[in-house]
């Protein structure tokens, strides 16, 4: 998911209280009867408009949030309602060694699925001091490395 357009502070909701922390969230995964375990983390959403703020971190190399987005975003609205903003979390191995991503998934009308990057964005980018001001209030909680953790994709190892 290299080169993703980078996200706009309008697509992130301020955060208030955690209400859930699992680190070994069990999710449908893509493909019949199916789980895989990520850690989930769920915040209300403050402002305007009610919701939730969701973080999937990928925890192992079986747990691919990219595939299963669509899975979750059904399993998350069951537990929490339609407001639901969904992030995923994982290592991004094409970048520097132990570096991480932050993404937002965006579900269309049609039920398509895309990807906006939160982090990290090109300084160049006209939202790049928006986004940075919003990981630090919101977003650096949300990509911290669960213990053991090896990513999506990644050797046991890392």
């Amino acid at each position: 998911m290299d080169g993703l357009t980078p996200a706009s502070l309008e697509d992130l909701p301020q955060l208030g209280d955690l209400v859930a922390d699992e680190p070994f969230w069990r999710y449908p995964a893509a493909g019949p009867d199916r789980e895989e375990v990520a850690q989930l983390r769920v915040w209300l959403a403050t402002g305007p408009e009610p919701g939730h703020l969701a973080v999937v971190t990928e925890t192992g190399p079986a747990a691919c949030v990219t595939e299963s987005a669509g899975h979750i975003r059904a399993e998350l609205a069951r537990r929490y309602g339609p407001a639901v903003v969904l992030l995923e979390h994982h290592l991004a191995p094409g970048l520097t060694e132990g570096a991480q991503t932050l993404d937002l998934v965006r579900f269309g009308a049609d039920g398509s699925l895309h990807w906006s990057r939160i982090w990290p964005t090109p300084q160049g980018h006209p939202h790049h001091a928006d986004l940075e001001l919003w990981m630090a209030a919101h977003g650096y909680q949300n990509v911290r490395r669960p213990a053991g953790w090896s990513g999506c994709g990644q050797d046991e190892g890392n």
